[in-house]
C-alpha cells in the first residue's frame, strides 16, 4: 500500500509515517545544530524510544514480537527525508558497510605531497592514546570521526562477544601501557556485563596485563553522541588530561567545524579562543 504524500514531500502529519518522518527530521536538525552529525539510524531509534515517540518493540496481542520493528520504520522515515532533499545523505552513516580503496599517486613525490595535509603531531605527551572499545558498531560509527581525527584515539567495536578480532587486532594495540576507554550498554547483571567480561578476558589473556579501574575506564550507557563525545574527551583517568593536550590544529573540513564546542585548552586553537 502506497502512503499518500503531501505538498512538502512528507506523508500527512496525521499518519503514523508522517508523524515519524517529522520526529526524525526534528531530531536530525537538533543533531546538526549541535554539530553531532553524522549519526546513524540505531542512535535515532535509541533517542526516539527514550523520548517516548515510539516503543522499543512492536508486539502482537499475545506478547510476541511483530515481524516489523521500530528501527525499520525509522530507517524508512530517514530514507524518505534524504530522498526528498530535506536531510543530506551524509548526515546518516551505515557502519555495517564500507568501501575499501588503496591510496595511490602518479609518483612517489605526489604521494608524499598528498599526505602532508594528513600529518598530525602527537598530542598525548609521548604516551599512547587510549583505545576506545565500543560494544555496539553503531556507537563506534558516530564516535569514530572525533575519536580518531580530533584526539588520535584508535577505536573499535566488538559487536557483541567475539574472540578473533580481539586477539588479532585489539590485543596488539594494548601490548604496552595503553589505557582502555570502554563504552557498553547499561545492563547491570545482563548481557552487557557478559560482553565486557569476554572482551576483557581475551585482552588480559593475550596481552599478559591485568587492568584496573585506572587503566580500564568504562561508561555503561546508551549516550547521545554529543554526550558520548564529551565523555571520550574528558575521561579523568587518562594520564594526559585533555586540558593539557597540545596539537597542531588540522584544517577545518567545513566552516561549521571551527565553531565546534571544545574543552578549554584542548588544543593550540582552543587555547587562543
Amino acid at each position: 500500500m502506497t502512503t499518500a504524500i503531501d505538498h512538502d514531500g512528507l506523508s500527512p502529519p496525521d499518519t503514523k509515517a508522517g508523524r515519524l518522518q517529522r520526529a526524525v527530521l526534528d531530531l536530525l536538525r537538533r543533531h546538526e545544530a549541535e554539530d553531532t552529525v553524522p549519526t546513524n539510524v540505531r542512535f535515532l531509534f535509541y533517542e526516539l524510544e527514550q523520548a517516548g515517540v515510539l516503543p522499543k518493540a512492536y508486539r502482537n496481542g499475545d506478547g510476541s514480537k511483530r515481524a516489523r520493528q521500530p528501527p525499520q520504520d525509522i530507517s524508512d522515515a530517514a530514507m524518505r527525508l534524504r530522498e526528498i532533499g530535506l536531510v543530506p545523505w551524509e548526515w546518516l552513516i551505515d557502519e555495517t558497510r564500507d568501501v575499501s580503496e588503496r591510496r595511490y599517486a602518479a609518483s612517489a613525490y605526489e604521494y608524499v605531497v598528498d599526505t602532508l595535509p594528513m600529518i598530525r603531531i602527537d598530542c598525548w605527551g609521548g604516551e599512547p592514546p587510549p583505545l576506545v572499545i565500543c560494544e555496539a558498531r553503531s556507537t563506534r560509527g558516530v564516535l569514530e570521526r572525533i575519536a580518531t581525527d580530533e584526539y588520535l584515539c584508535p577505536i573499535t567495536a566488538t559487536g557483541g562477544q567475539c574472540g578473533g578480532h580481539i586477539v588479532n587486532e585489539v590485543a596488539p594495540l594494548l601490548a604496552d601501557d595503553r589505557k582502555v576507554l570502554y563504552l557498553g550498554d547499561c545492563e547491570v547483571g545482563g548481557p552487557g556485563d557478559d560482553i565486557e567480561a569476554n572482551t576483557r578476558r581475551y585482552i588480559e589473556q593475550y596481552t599478559g596485563r591485568t587492568f584496573t579501574d585506572e587503566t580500564w575506564i568504562k561508561s555503561r550507557s546508551r549516550p547521545r553522541r554529543s554526550r558520548a563525545v564529551r565523555a571520550c574527551a574528558a575521561w579523568p583517568s587518562t594520564s594526559s588530561t585533555v586540558a593539557t593536550v597540545r596539537r597542531v590544529p588540522t584544517a577545518p573540513s567545513s566552516a561549521k567545524r571551527s565553531d565546534r564546542p571544545r574543552l578549554s585548552g584542548c588544543c593550540a586553537t582552543c587555547s587562543t579562543r
